[in-house]
C-alpha cells in the first residue's frame, strides 16, 4: 500500500468529517472505493480511543479535543522536518514512515498520526507548536518545476540507457508526465479536494515520492547528472505536495 497516498486520503476524509461534509460511513466508503482498507487504530497516546479501534471511533475524540484539521507532512532524510518533536520511544515508528498526518487545533499541533503498509494507525504524542510553512511556492510554480524535472529525467533515461540503474530506469516517467497534464481528475481525490482540478498533479507528485522514498541519498546515484536530477525531482515532488496541500487546507 502506498502509505503517502493512504495518509493523504485518511487526512482528507477525517477533515471532511470534522467539518461536517462527510458522515463517518461516507468516510469509510471513500477509502474502500479507493481500494484502501479503513485504518485500524492500534496505538493511541493522546486521545484515549481504547485501541484497537476503528478510525471512525477516533473522530469523536478528535472533536472533543477541538481538532479542526489534519495536516499532511512528507518524510525523507533529505527533507527538512515539518513534524513536531515526538517522544524518544516513538521515533522508530516515525522513522519508518514516508508521510504522516499532524492533528492541529487552531494551527497548533496536537498529535502525529502514522499509518503503516497494513493500514494500522498509531497516534503519537508530540510537542504542541504552531505550524509555519517551510515552502511558500505557488501551485503553478511548483508544478512547472516538477514537470520540467520529469521531462529532464525522461530525457536522461533515454540518453544514458543502461548507464542508469535499472530500478531508476524503469520508473513511471511517462505516466508521471501524462498525469500532470491529465484532463480527468483522479477519482479517489476529486471529491475530497476543494480544488479538484489539482488531483492529477497531486497524484503524480505523491507517486514520485512513493517511488523515491527508498532512495535515501538520491544525489549519490550514478551517473552524477542523473543523481543530481533525482535529488531535484524528489524535492520538486515534495514542493508540489506542499503547495497543493496548502491550497486545499491540509498543509
Amino acid at each position: 500500500m502506498d502509505t503517502a497516498l493512504a495518509t493523504l486520503l485518511t487526512s482528507l476524509t477525517v477533515d471532511a468529517a470534522l467539518a461536517g461534509r462527510l458522515s463517518p460511513d461516507d468516510c469509510a466508503q471513500v477509502l474502500l472505493d479507493a481500494g484502501m482498507p479503513v485504518p485500524l487504530v492500534l496505538e493511541d497516546a493522546v486521545y484515549d480511543s481504547d485501541p484497537p479501534t476503528g478510525l471512525l471511533l477516533l473522530l469523536p475524540a478528535l472533536r472533543a479535543r477541538g481538532i479542526d484539521r489534519l495536516r499532511l507532512a512528507l518524510l525523507h532524510p533529505t527533507f527538512p522536518s515539518a513534524v513536531p518533536r515526538v517522544e524518544k520511544s516513538a521515533r522508530r515508528t516515525l522513522a519508518r514512515a514516508t508521510a504522516v498526518a499532524v492533528t492541529e487545533s487552531s494551527g497548533v499541533s496536537d498529535a502525529v498520526l502514522v499509518l503503516d503498509g497494513e493500514a494500522n494507525l498509531r497516534v503519537l504524542a508530540c510537542a504542541r507548536v504552531p505550524y509555519a510553512p517551510l515552502d511558500v511556492r505557488s501551485v503553478p510554480e511548483a508544478a512547472r518545476t516538477l514537470r520540467e524535472t520529469v521531462m529532464e529525467g525522461l530525457a536522461l533515461v533515454e540518453a544514458l540507457g543502461d548507464g542508469v540503474p535499472a530500478e531508476m530506469r524503469n520508473l513511471q516517467w511517462r505516466d508521471w508526465q501524462a498525469d500532470m497534464s491529465a484532463a480527468a481528475p483522479r477519482a479517489e481525490l476529486t471529491g475530497l479536494l476543494t480544488r479538484p482540478e489539482q488531483a492529477p498533479l497531486l497524484h503524480a507528485a505523491l507517486d514520485i515520492h512513493h517511488a523515491m522514498s527508498p532512495v535515501l541519498a538520491p544525489a549519490t546515484v550514478g551517473p552524477a547528472e542523473f543523481g543530481d536530477m533525482l535529488a531535484r525531482l524528489h524535492r520538486a515532488a515534495a514542493a508540489v505536495v506542499t503547495a497543493v496541500s496548502r491550497d486545499n487546507g491540509i498543509g
